[in-house]
């Protein structure tokens, strides 16, 4: 299913574009996860385990662009990758109407919008979409500002796991959330 671009206005009155990013761009959007995930501490990924190979995230981008329940979003400000959004939905025929939400966005972007631009364009694209019926998403216990994201995006909390994420420092409890499309 085709993907319109839609433009935003930050807080800060930058201008973004959330699109679909082009295969040219596979090395800036494997920066960008790196580089997230490498500054926070509420996401699943080490950087160990996320790949180097520019060929695997070509892979990447060409799987989402081939996904019947499944999108690759890319957040753009002045040419410069700032954030990125993916929907995963299930291969399995019991639960192909279903489809997991995962973000990652630079850091010096955070809380200014890009969340809930690149959430909005998500969701509306998942509306259009007829294979998908339910969205989920985990999110760490300590992620204040993703919680409230996702809260005011229209999920909700279908149940806590504690101690699931093992962290240097100890566990972190996992907060499951949904939204059902339709």
């Amino acid at each position: 299913m085709k993907f319109q671009n839609k433009v935003y206005t930050l807080k800060s009155g930058s201008q973004i574009t959330v699109r679909v990013p082009e295969d040219k761009e596979a090395q800036g959007l494997m920066d960008l996860k790196r580089g997230y995930i490498e500054n926070t501490s509420t996401l699943p990924w080490t950087l160990e385990e996320y790949p180097k190979d520019i060929g695997r995230e070509l892979d990447i981008i060409e799987e989402y662009r081939e996904s019947p329940n499944g999108i690759l979003l890319v957040a753009e400000c002045d040419g410069e990758l700032i954030g990125n959004l993916d929907i995963t939905g299930s291969k399995r025929l019991k639960m192909a109407h279903t489809a997991m939400v995962g973000m990652g966005i630079k850091e010096a972007w955070r809380n200014q919008g890009l969340g809930k631009a690149l959430m909005k364009s998500a969701i509306e694209w998942a509306k259009n979409n007829s294979a998908i019926e339910i969205l989920w998403l985990d999110v760490y216990a300590s992620n204040e500002l993703g919680y409230n994201l996702y809260k005011n995006t229209g999920f909700e909390v279908s149940g806590i796991i504690k101690g699931f994420f093992k962290e240097e420092n100890g566990y972190m409890d996992k907060i499951q959330m949904y939204q059902r499309i339709r």
